[in-house]
C-alpha cells in the first residue's frame, strides 16, 4: 500500500507528478482518494429533444471529419458534427487535439455529457465519446481533480489499482467488531466506495469508512487531551499586567473583546494547555485578544508563533506587533516564503536560541529548519485556509504548546466540535463603534449598467471599490468572469483602476496594493487573492463577479475586506440571473 502510484497501470511520470499535487503519491492515497460526488447513467435521447444544461447521452454518425482550431492563448479546440434521424449536435473538445486522428466522418459513436447553449445552438462541450453501447453503466465515481486529470483519466487509474491490489489492505477492525457494528470490512468498503455494485453497496461503504474515521479521530483527541494535561505551560496575569497591554493598545476594548481576554488568561493560567477557537465577523477585532495572548507569553519569558495564510496577512500582523507589542522590548520576527536565505537563517537561529519572542510568519513556519527554545503559544489566523496537518505541524514544534485559532467564518457549535474537537470557543459578537453592517446585494447582469454607475457616483465622493473575479485568464470552455476581461472593462471606464492576481510577482503584488491603500487607485480588480489581509478604510464597495461560484466561507471573508472604516459599505454579488443559492 505505500508503494508509488508510478506502478500503477496508466501512470507514467507526468501523470504521477500531477497526482503528487493533489498529495496522492502512494497507492494508498489513490485508494483513498474518495470520490465527491457520483452520477448515474445518462439517459439517451434523440438530438431534437436535447435541452440546455440537462445531461444525456446521443447516438449517431459523425457527419463530417474532425476539425482542429488553435484558439486563444495557444490552446487547442477540436469539434465534429454528430447526426440522427431527428437533427445534429456540435461535440466540442478542449485542448484535446489527438481527438481529430480518433474519429472520422460516417463512424457510429455514442456522444454523453451536459448540453451546453453556445449562442443559437446547442453542443456537448468535452463530453465522453465511446462506441454506441459501450457507455458505463451503473453509479460513477466523480473525484476532486488537478489541472491535467480528467474524471476519465482518474476513473481508469483508480480501476486499475483496485485491479491490483483488491484485496490488500489490512482492516483495523477484527471480524467480531465489524459483526457488532455492522459494518463491512475495508476492502469492500473501499471497492464499493470508488465503483459501487448498487446503492446498498455505496451506503454500506460510507457507513464504513465514516466510522473508523471518527473512531480514530476521537481516539487521537483522547490522546491530545491527556498531553494537554500533563505538559502545560502556566502563565499568571492580573489586572495590572492587561491595562499595561491595553494603554499600549491605545483603544478601549469592547465588552466581548475583554470577556475573551479574561477567558485567554484563565486558560494560560490552568493546569491544562489552552485550546480556544475564537470565532468573531471580519473587523471585530479578534487581533486584540491574540496580541494580548502573545504579550502574556513574553511577559512570563516564553515564545510564541502565529502564522497567517498569505504574506500580506503576515506582513500586516507585524507590522501592528511592532507598534504594539515592540514598546516592550520584545524581539518580533518576521518569516515568509519572501524572505531572503540570510534572513530565514538569522530568525531561525533567534527563534532556537530563544532571542525571538514572537515570531509571526506564513507557511514558511512549517520548515523543518524552524525550532523554538520555549514555544508556549501556537496562533493560527484564518484556520479555515490552513489543511488540519498544517495547524498540527506547527504545534509539534512545542511539547503541549496552548492553541488559539482564530477564524471569520461563523461555525455551528456542532461543527466547530468535529473540526477542533473539545476546544473551547469564544465569539466576539460586538463590533468596535463606528463600524456599521454592510449592504449586501444580489446584482443580477441586467442590472449591470445600473450598478456602474452608482460606482460612479461613490467613487466620486472617495469610496474606493473592490472587484473580485473567480479566475484571472478568460476560457472558451467556461461562463466565468476573468480579472482581466473585468480590468479591460473597467479600465476603459474609469482611469484608475488597477489589476492585481495570484501569478504576479511579491513586489508587484505589494507595490500595487500600497498603492490602492493610498488612494492611487480607485478600483481594484483581484481574483480572490485578496480575500484575507487586506485593510483599505477608504474602500466602502465590495464587487464579486460570478458570486454563484464561491463558496460561503469565502464570500463572507470577501464582502468582510469593505465596512472596516465608518462609511456606509457595500457589497454586491454579480450573477446571470438571481438563484436560491445566494
Amino acid at each position: 500500500m505505500d508503494a508509488g502510484i508510478a506502478g500503477i497501470k496508466g501512470i507514467g511520470q507526468k501523470k504521477a507528478e500531477l497526482l503528487g499535487k493533489r498529495g496522492i503519491k502512494t497507492v494508498k492515497d489513490l485508494l483513498y482518494h474518495i470520490p465527491r460526488d457520483y452520477e448515474s447513467e445518462c439517459a439517451d435521447v434523440k438530438i431534437k429533444d436535447l435541452r440546455e444544461n440537462e445531461k444525456c447521452a446521443v447516438t449517431g454518425e459523425i457527419l463530417r471529419a474532425p476539425v482542429l482550431r488553435r484558439i486563444k492563448g495557444g490552446r487547442t479546440m477540436a469539434s465534429f458534427h454528430i447526426g440522427d434521424e431527428t437533427g445534429a449536435v456540435e461535440a466540442v473538445f478542449f485542448n484535446q487535439p489527438y481527438m481529430r486522428g480518433l474519429y472520422k466522418a460516417g463512424q457510429s459513436v455514442s456522444v454523453s455529457g451536459t448540453v451546453k447553449r453556445v449562442g443559437a445552438r446547442l453542443q456537448f462541450t468535452n463530453p465522453h465519446v465511446c462506441a454506441p453501447g459501450a457507455r458505463s453503466q451503473g453509479i460513477m465515481p466523480v473525484y476532486p481533480l488537478t489541472a491535467g486529470i480528467s474524471q476519465r483519466t482518474m476513473r481508469a487509474v483508480v480501476k486499475a489499482a483496485l485491479e491490483k491490489h483488491a484485496d490488500g489492505i489490512a482492516d483495523v477492525f477484527p471480524a467480531g467488531f465489524r459483526e457488532k457494528h455492522g459494518l463491512c470490512d475495508i476492502n469492500y468498503a473501499i471497492k464499493n466506495i470508488h465503483f459501487p455494485r448498487d446503492e446498498e453497496a455505496l451506503r454500506a461503504s460510507k457507513r464504513r469508512l465514516l466510522f473508523e474515521e471518527l473512531l480514530l479521530f476521537n481516539a487521537a483527541l483522547l490522546s491530545r487531551e491527556t498531553d494537554r494535561a500533563k505538559n502545560a505551560f502556566r502563565i499568571s496575569s492580573g489586572e495590572g499586567t492587561r491595562r499595561r497591554f491595553l494603554d499600549a493598545f491605545g483603544h478601549a476594548p469592547t465588552g466581548a473583546q475583554l470577556r475573551v481576554m479574561r477567558e485567554i488568561e484563565e486558560d494560560l493560567a490552568g493546569e491544562r494547555a489552552m485550546s480556544r477557537l475564537l470565532q468573531g465577523d471580519v473587523g471585530s477585532g479578534k487581533t486584540m485578544p491574540a496580541f494580548y495572548a502573545m504579550f502574556l507569553c513574553a511577559s512570563a519569558g516564553l515564545q510564541s508563533a502565529m502564522m497567517a495564510p498569505t504574506e500580506v496577512l503576515a506582513r500586516q500582523h507585524y507590522e501592528n506587533a511592532q507598534k504594539i507589542l515592540g514598546r516592550f522590548g520584545y524581539n518580533i520576527e518576521l518569516l515568509t516564503g519572501s524572505s531572503s536565505a540570510a534572513q530565514k537563517r538569522s530568525v531561525c537561529e533567534n527563534a532556537a536560541g530563544g532571542l525571538a519572542d514572537i515570531v509571526i510568519g506564513t507557511h514558511a513556519l512549517l520548515n523543518g529548519g524552524l525550532r523554538f527554545a520555549n514555544l508556549a503559544l501556537v496562533i493560527t489566523d484564518e484556520q479555515h485556509r490552513f489543511g488540519v496537518n498544517q495547524r498540527a505541524a506547527l504545534e509539534t514544534k512545542a511539547r503541549a504548546p496552548h492553541v488559539l485559532i482564530m477564524s471569520a467564518t461563523p461555525i455551528p457549535r456542532t461543527l466547530a466540535l468535529i473540526l477542533y474537537g473539545e476546544a473551547d470557543i469564544s465569539v466576539i459578537d460586538e463590533m468596535p463603534p463606528g463600524r456599521s453592517a454592510v449592504g449586501t446585494f444580489v446584482v443580477p447582469e441586467s442590472k449591470r449598467a445600473d450598478m456602474y454607475g452608482f460606482l460612479e457616483k461613490r467613487i466620486s465622493e472617495g469610496d474606493q471599490v473592490f472587484v473580485v473575479a473567480p479566475v484571472i485568464e478568460q476560457s472558451d470552455d467556461d461562463d466565468m468572469i476573468s480579472s482581466e476581461r473585468i480590468y479591460g472593462e473597467l479600465r476603459a471606464r474609469f482611469d484608475r483602476t488597477a489589476l492585481l492576481h495570484g501569478r504576479m510577482r511579491q513586489d508587484e503584488k505589494n507595490e500595487t496594493l500600497r498603492k490602492f491603500r493610498d488612494g492611487e487607485y480607485d478600483i481594484l480588480v483581484s481574483t480572490t487573492v485578496i480575500e484575507v489581509g487586506i485593510d483599505v478604510p477608504d474602500a466602502a464597495i465590495m464587487v464579486i463577479e460570478n458570486a454563484d461560484r464561491f463558496g460561503l466561507a469565502q464570500l463572507h471573508q470577501l464582502r468582510g475586506r469593505v465596512g472596516r472604516g465608518k462609511k456606509k459599505s457595500y457589497c454586491f454579488l454579480m450573477c446571470e440571473n438571481k438563484t436560491e443559492r445566494l
